[in-house]
């Protein structure tokens, strides 16, 4: 079987697909993966093979110009109407809806190759019997049609897009709403005229779901989803000799996860020298994977805190006691995998913050303040980080999440189900 992987260009977009990749190619199926050029390079340290496709984008500049395009208004203002969520706005129109700006909305800049042609034209010519695509790299939908080839999209965390769809189909149906036409398959029209398609509502959330988050997790969505364990890969890289040596007080991770320093604000606006210097009365060892723009701000570090650019979460935690962190369904995943009580310094709309309240009722953890609000406290994540330190509780429930995840299936066991999912449609 051929299986083509179609993510967004982003190193945590990649990284879910990872094991289910090599447990494809360990079963002996070929496996390319898709995604922008400035991709290839990620790709193929994970031990994959590359297809570079279009032109480098900016994900930052997308939701930028996602955030000026009025026509999306219509199609978020009755979704967000009524809500208590103030965040639940924010949280549609400029994260959900900017990569699907980006392939359906915006008319490419001159010189530009448009992505979804050069998909369609590469699934074309290795006809794949599978695509498993990134719930917001839409044109992988459009390829699998175009070439007849089953087609499931892969979640990395709770399903926010296909929540917002069927709310807005909801809106559709109802006499008492002002929505009263299609404004997503009217931005799609254009396209799919290019490859005389008709739409269908698995354009947008595919023919099958996977989905590697705990079903408490999931949201009241009327789709069948197939589990999977999220098995984490956290990128590559060798053990630093200071992670051989034996712990010698509590170590505790402090993270904002790859896609923040990548694509957006490079510390949210934190007060990164207050995190610093918060541990320095404490018995611990604080190991910030920072980078330099992250600590353009911090003029000095405590004796205890470890400043470290990058280095795996999967070669740290397993010699940490706690972990602060930003709610990524990747860091999430990691902590969760190797037993680490987490404290979630969530925003307070959309995946981080469901993650934290996860976090928080299975006793694995606590939910820390805001971190887009400006009352953010560096005292109180101090004092809860005490809290997780000091009470077993916190241990034992990080250790009961961990057998919660891994009782999923695992990716190997996946593979026989995308299997007969790609037989039944040939």
């Amino acid at each position: 079987m051929r299986v083509l992987l179609a993510i967004m260009p982003s190193p945590t977009h990649l990284h879910p697909y990872v094991p289910l990749a090599w447990a494809l190619q360990g079963a002996g199926h070929e496996v390319r993966v898709a995604s922008y050029p400035d991709m290839t390079g990620t790709i193929t340290d994970a031990g994959l093979l590359a297809v570079g496709l279009g032109d480098p984008v900016d994900l930052g500049e997308s939701v930028r110009g996602c955030a000026a395009d009025e026509r999306l208004d219509a199609i978020i203002d009755p979704l967000a109407e009524g809500s208590d969520d103030p965040g639940l706005w924010k949280l549609i129109r400029l994260y959900l809806m900017s990569p699907f700006w980006l392939h359906y909305a915006a008319e490419p800049a001159e010189g530009t190759r448009r992505i979804t042609d050069d998909l369609v034209d590469f699934t074309r010519s290795w006809q794949p019997d599978l695509v498993v695509w990134d719930p917001m790299f839409f044109p992988a939908a459009i390829a699998a049609r175009a070439t007849g080839a089953a087609h499931v999209r892969m979640l990395w965390g709770p399903d926010y897009f296909a929540w917002t769809r069927q709310a807005y189909r909801a809106a559709l149906a109802s006499p008492e709403s002002t929505v009263d036409e299609d404004l997503m398959v009217e931005l799609m029209a254009p396209v799919l005229a290019r490859y005389d398609l008709e739409f269908g509502e698995d354009l947008l959330v595919g023919q099958y779901t996977v989905d590697p988050m705990p079903a408490s997790m999931r949201l009241p969505v009327d789709l069948d989803y197939i589990p999977v364990r999220r098995v984490p890969f956290t990128g590559v890289g060798a053990l630093p000799d200071w992670l051989r040596e034996p712990v010698k007080r509590p170590r505790v991770c402090l993270s904002l996860g790859v896609s923040t320093r990548q694509h957006f604000d490079k510390n949210r606006g934190l007060p990164m020298a207050d995190l610093l210097d918060m541990v320095a009365d404490l018995d611990v060892e604080l190991v910030a994977t920072l980078n330099a723009d992250q600590l353009a701000a911090v003029t000095s570090v405590p004796d205890n805190v470890r400043l470290i650019d990058y280095v795996p979460l999967n070669l740290l935690l397993p010699a940490c006691s706690a972990i602060i962190h930003h709610g990524g369904g990747g860091t999430f995943a990691a902590a969760a995998a190797h037993q680490v009580p987490q404290l979630v310094t969530a925003r307070a709309s959309g995946q981080s913050m469901d993650v934290a309240r996860f976090v928080e009722q299975r006793g694995a953890g606590l939910i820390g303040p805001d971190i887009d609000s400006p009352q953010f406290s560096a005292d109180v994540v101090k004092e809860k980080l005490v809290r997780i330190l000091a009470e077993p509780s916190f241990r034992e429930g990080a250790a009961a999440l961990h057998a919660e995840m891994a009782a999923m299936p695992s990716p190997h066991d996946l593979v026989g189900r995308l299997e007969r999912l790609a037989a039944r449609t040939h």
